[in-house]
């Protein structure tokens, strides 16, 4: 009796199997190989539909997005600005796109309103460097909307006829606006951001006035340095209506920004306090109401909502365009006991005062440095 099967036995099985191996594995490579080819066609076509929606804008979101692209930018850096900021989904292949249909390609440095919605070439035209015309204009901090509206006629931007119509009737899709903007020529006061921009001299009157709009978004939303200003307003229960329209008054009454916090604090203590302190007593909101400087016995006692000397509270809505460092100390006012304020005799700077009766002796100095003077 065998205790053992044969060698050659077993060795003769094992190369069946292998034989039996073979010819499966060569009867489904065919299939194996079909398999892989429909995968990988069905990744590539995945791809190609998602980059194609990409180049073409076929199905893009529409939404106004404000990039600042920097002085020698390559088209790796604009790729990938583009991509960070929602312009496009796909910043390498953009750039790869770029690279190849526009060689050596130059961008314009600055500040460029872009939409989602724009296909590839649409962006790049928009952004590189051509032969079309430009003109740099500076709004001031606390321009109002009239003042900006002049600046932009005198540099041959735009009409005030197409200038009043957009801002009057424009549709304006941003979060920070109020829902209800009303048809007035000063909806946008306060939203205008103060800069200094560069047009080309035939855009038209929506796309400036959104390019403004978007800086103000931009500038809102930064928080590079630390929180957002909206991410402030919201941790301080503040609206960022409410924040824009302090911030005009600060703007207009303060005389230098380490003042601003100042007189942001005064307006807070009086805000807290409306029991005691109902008015605001901001000069700077009745000019706005009656269109000078030089206030009479008459303006004081104006019929008008922006009279905070009878009107309690804030005034409807900002009275000027106020930068981004009036609209930090909005936020983020100075804490100290002082309700009242008045210029020094040269206007340099503001004495406080924590009673009537404080701000009243302060007046009479003022007033005497100035009949001395």
């Amino acid at each position: 009796m065998k205790l053992f099967g044969n060698k050659n036995n077993t060795k003769t099985e094992s190369k069946n199997k292998k034989g039996i191996w073979k010819k499966f594995a060569a009867r489904h490579s065919s299939l194996v190989y079909l398999l892989a080819i429909l995968l990988v066609s069905a990744v590539l076509a995945t791809t190609g539909i998602l980059l194609g929606n990409d180049l073409f804008a076929l199905a893009k979101e529409d939404r106004e997005i404000t990039i600042t692209i920097p002085e020698d930018a390559t088209v790796g850096q604009v790729s990938e600005l583009l991509d960070k900021s929602g312009v496009v989904n796909y910043g390498s292949f953009f750039h790869l796109f770029t690279s190849i249909i526009y060689q050596d390609v130059t961008f314009r440095p600055g500040m460029w309103t872009l939409n989602s919605n724009m296909d590839y070439r649409h962006i790049v035209n928009e952004i590189r460097l051509t032969n079309r015309s430009t003109q740099t204009v500076t709004i001031p901090e606390g321009y109002t909307i009239e003042q900006i509206i002049d600046t932009l006629v005198e540099n041959g931007l735009s009409s005030e006829d197409e200038l009043v119509s957009v801002l009057q009737d424009g549709e304006f899709n941003y979060d920070f606006l109020p829902e209800d903007l009303g048809n007035e020529t000063n909806r946008l006061e306060g939203y205008l951001f103060p800069d200094t921009y560069e047009f080309y001299l035939n855009d038209d009157a929506n796309t400036i006035i959104n390019k403004m709009l978007g800086n103000f978004e931009n500038k809102l939303n930064d928080d590079s340095d630390g929180d957002s200003l909206v991410e402030q307003c919201e941790a301080k229960g503040m609206s960022v209506a409410d924040m824009v329209n302090i911030a005009s008054m600060i703007q207009k009454e303060a005389v230098n920004t380490d003042d601003m916090y100042q007189v942001s604090g005064v307006i807070a203590n009086r805000l807290n306090n409306a029991s005691e302190y109902p008015y605001l007593n901001i000069d700077a909101t009745i000019q706005y109401a009656v269109g000078h400087l030089e206030l009479t016995d008459e303006d004081m006692e104006t019929d008008s909502p922006y009279n905070t000397y009878t009107s309690k509270g804030l005034p409807p809505g900002p009275i000027c365009n106020p930068g981004l460092d009036a609209m930090k100390a909005a936020v983020n006012p100075a804490e100290h006991e002082y309700y009242y304020y008045v210029a020094n005799a040269d206007g340099s700077a503001h004495i406080y005062a924590k009673t009537q009766e404080e701000q009243t002796a302060n007046i009479e100095k003022v007033q005497a440095e100035k009949d001395a003077g």
